[in-house]
């Protein structure tokens, strides 16, 4: 069995679009993150759902005209691998 992820709870972070960065402020921690894309696209389509990498993958794919299904697969696990490090996302 895969790996399950489940993001953080969206009434648990502000988000804020800034130019190209996106700005998350995690009420629990009290901490502002800054982060770029794909990282808002990922939190999006994860919803409340637990999910695994190759469900974010073509939820991604489906919603935004992505090509190459592995390269995809390996940004969103380094992706989920940091928002993990940060609080932001879990492993379930």
């Amino acid at each position: 069995m895969s790996q399950l992820y489940r993001a953080t709870a969206p009434d648990g972070l502000i988000q804020h679009p800034l130019d190209s960065m996106t700005l998350i402020f995690q009420k629990s921690s009290g901490i502002t993150h800054m982060v770029t894309d794909p990282v808002p696209a990922i939190l999006e389509v994860m919803a409340k759902d637990a999910v695994t990498v190759d469900d974010i993958a073509g939820r991604l794919s489906a919603s935004y005209d992505l090509a190459g299904g592995d390269d995809v697969k390996d940004i969103v696990a380094a992706r989920l691998m940091e928002l993990s490090s940060l609080g932001l996302v879990e492993r379930v």
